[in-house]
């Protein structure tokens, strides 16, 4: 009977210490963060072409942003979304003019992911966006 309660327990202790010295399994869970926009835009300031690349429709609004602040320094901002140049025969142009920064900008927006190449222009003594898009 001693001889049973002896093995019984070392057998328990040892369970216990292989228990122990086990590493934990953690359930780590990925979260993946999916951009829902990818933008290539080509962009001429001043007569210098560049094309960048914005993931997400916050780094697109953030470009909007820099270009039309460069528009109120006095730079000539020409922007589209793509990378192919504009060239030939423009067969629609539509003009927009507002005094709102924030409408100019909306708009323009639209237009560039609309296929069109906008061209905007801001009158410092008028305080008037002029905002062309040529498709």
């Amino acid at each position: 009977m001693k001889k049973v309660f002896r093995t019984t327990a070392l057998m328990a202790v040892f369970s216990m210490m292989t228990v122990g010295c086990q590493k934990e399994v953690m359930d780590t869970q990925t979260v993946v963060s999916e951009i829902s926009s990818v933008y290539t835009v080509s962009y001429v300031i001043d007569g210098v072409p560049q094309t960048e690349t914005l993931y997400g429709d916050d780094a697109w609004a953030m470009f909007l942003q820099r270009m039309f602040a460069l528009v109120e320094e006095g730079h000539r901002v020409i922007f589209w979304n793509g990378t192919e140049p504009r060239t030939g025969i423009s067969k629609e142009v539509v003009t927009y003019t507002t005094t709102s920064e924030d409408d100019a900008m909306e708009w323009a927006g639209k237009m560039a992911n609309a296929g069109y190449e906008v061209i905007v222009e801001y009158d410092e003594k008028t305080g008037i966006f002029t905002c062309t898009a040529i498709k």
